[in-house]
């Protein structure tokens, strides 16, 4: 980038991204005036040394905020298997059902028909 980025172009650019690129918003958090900040914000758009530094500023952010699959598997294991006095259950039991969504476990489309018959003295042994 051979432009070097005022101050105030530097903080437009990053609320641009970081308040999920309203470029008034973005204007008037960096100090623009209230009287030109829709106009200033679509000024500096236009200039291509400013989009520039703005697809550099959020593929850096991209790469921060990246969550790999692994990362998302081992939380979600981590939670299942948690069975500390103050772990949840409910949150247990949606751990258990994203890993089986995740691993292909079960289809949530697909009908099964059960029939199970049991006596209710083998339901009763089944409990024990």
């Amino acid at each position: 980038m051979a432009t070097v980025l005022t101050t105030k172009q530097k903080s437009f650019c990053e609320y641009y991204v970081s308040n999920g690129f309203n470029a008034t918003q973005a204007a008037l958090s960096a100090g623009y005036s209230q009287d030109n900040a829709s106009q200033q914000g679509c000024e500096n758009l236009g200039k291509p040394y400013i989009q520039e530094f703005i697809q550099e500023f959020t593929a850096k952010a991209a790469e921060k905020a990246l969550v790999t699959t692994e990362d998302v598997v081992k939380g979600l294991m981590k939670e299942a298997g948690s069975i500390e006095e103050d772990s949840s259950p409910t949150a247990r039991i949606s751990a258990w059902k994203a890993l089986s969504d995740y691993t292909g476990g079960f289809d949530s489309n697909k009908v099964h028909n059960v029939n199970v018959e049991l006596s209710h003295e083998e339901w009763l042994d089944s409990l024990k």
